[in-house]
């Protein structure tokens, strides 16, 4: 069988400090969009003091990904606005 996608070296984790600085956010942006599942993320420990890491591979695919949606029509008419 034959396994897709499986990275052959192991990719460390970032703090949201660094995760931040990569996508142009700010920290508070980032734990905040961590916290709603809206952008990849590995919380540690239970409760209300989770901590955040992340994979820069996957904040760049989820880059991608929010990308395609911008470029996307939103199916309004530009031409028939008022």
């Amino acid at each position: 069988m034959e396994l897709l996608n499986v990275p052959t070296t192991h990719e460390p984790f970032v703090a949201p400090e660094r995760a931040a600085a990569f996508l142009a956010l700010s920290r508070k942006t980032v734990l905040k969009l961590a916290r709603r599942g809206d952008l990849p993320a590995h919380p540690v420990g239970h409760g209300v003091r989770q901590i955040w890491r992340f994979r820069l591979s996957e904040l760049s695919r989820w880059l991608e990904r929010e990308a395609v949606k911008l470029d996307q029509p939103s199916g309004r008419n530009e031409r028939n606005v008022s």
